[in-house]
C-alpha cells in the first residue's frame, strides 16, 4: 500500500467519524475537483484555448467546492454568485498584472533540471501563470465565500427581525473575523512552500534585490497576493448580495401582505 492511499483511507475514516455525511461528500468532491484539473490540464495541453478552459473549469471547482459544503439552498446560491464574481474579477487583474511581471516558465534555479529537455511545448508560458495564478485563489474565495454567507444566515435565522442596517453591521464584524482566519491559512500555506525556496536562496547568498527579482519568488508573491485579494473582496460582495436578496425578499412580503389586506 502506497503512502498517498494510506493517508487518503485515514483522511476518509476521518471525514465520516467527524463529518458523517457531509465529510463523506467533501471527501468525494477532493477527488472530483483533482479530475477536474486533470482533464483542465489535458485539454490545455491539447492546445484549447486556455481562457475559456479556465474560465469553465473554475466555474465548475467553485461550483464543487461550494456544494460539497452542503449548507442550504440560498446560503449556496449567494456563495456561488459572489464567488463567480471575484473570479471574473481577478481574471481581469491577473492578466495585465502577469504580463508585466513576466515571471513566468522555468527560473534559473531550474536550469539543471531541464538541461537535455526540449522548452518547446507549444504553449504560452504567460497564458499557463495566469491559469496557474487563478486556480491558486479558488479554494480559499469558494471557503470564504460559503463561511460568510452561512454565518450571515444564522445571523438572520436567530434574530428574523433584524433590521438591513443591523445585519449589515453584524455581518460586517462576522466577515472580518472569517476574513482574518482565511487569510492567515493563504500566508501560512505560502510559507510552507516558500521554505525550501528560501533555504535555497539563502544557501547560494542570495542579495535581497536578487531574491525580489527572482522569477520563483516573484510568482510565489504573486500568487499570494492574488489569493489574499481575492479573500478580502469576497467579503463586501457576499455582503452586497445577500443585503440585495434580503431587501427583494422584504419588498415580496410587504407587497403580498399589502394583496392580502386589500382583498
Amino acid at each position: 500500500m502506497s503512502v498517498t492511499l494510506m493517508l487518503s483511507l485515514i483522511l476518509l475514516a476521518l471525514m465520516i467519524i467527524i463529518g458523517g455525511m457531509k465529510g463523506i461528500g467533501a471527501f468525494v468532491s477532493l477527488w472530483i475537483n483533482f479530475a477536474i484539473m486533470v482533464v483542465m490540464i489535458m485539454l490545455i495541453n491539447f492546445q484549447f484555448n486556455a481562457m475559456a478552459v479556465l474560465l469553465v473549469g473554475g466555474a465548475f471547482l467553485l461550483t464543487v467546492t461550494i456544494l460539497s459544503a452542503g449548507a442550504d439552498e440560498r446560503t449556496t446560491t449567494i456563495a456561488l454568485m459572489a464567488s463567480f464574481i471575484v473570479m471574473l474579477a481577478l481574471v481581469i487583474l491577473i492578466l495585465p498584472a502577469e504580463h508585466l511581471a513576466m515571471a513566468q516558465g522555468f527560473a534559473e534555479e531550474n536550469s539543471e533540471e531541464l538541461e537535455g529537455l526540449s522548452l518547446g511545448i507549444n504553449i504560452n508560458f504567460v497564458t499557463l501563470g495566469i491559469v496557474a495564478a487563478l486556480l491558486a485563489t479558488l479554494g480559499a474565495i469558494a471557503e470564504a465565500a460559503i463561511a460568510i454567507a452561512a454565518g450571515i444566515g444564522e445571523l438572520l435565522a436567530d434574530q428574523p427581525k433584524m433590521s438591513l442596517a443591523s445585519l449589515a453591521q453584524s455581518g460586517q464584524h462576522l466577515g472580518q473575523q472569517i476574513i482574518g482566519t482565511a487569510v492567515n491559512t493563504v500566508l501560512f500555506g505560502f510559507m510552507a512552500d516558500f521554505l525550501s525556496l528560501a533555504i535555497w536562496f539563502g544557501k547560494l547568498h542570495y542579495s535581497l534585490g536578487e531574491i525580489v527579482n527572482a522569477k520563483l519568488f516573484t510568482s510565489s508573491m504573486l500568487s499570494l497576493l492574488y489569493a489574499i485579494l481575492g479573500v478580502i473582496v469576497i467579503l463586501p460582495i457576499t455582503m452586497a448580495i445577500f443585503l440585495w436578496q434580503q431587501r427583494r425578499q422584504l419588498q415580496t412580503d410587504m407587497g403580498t401582505n399589502h394583496d392580502y389586506d386589500g382583498k
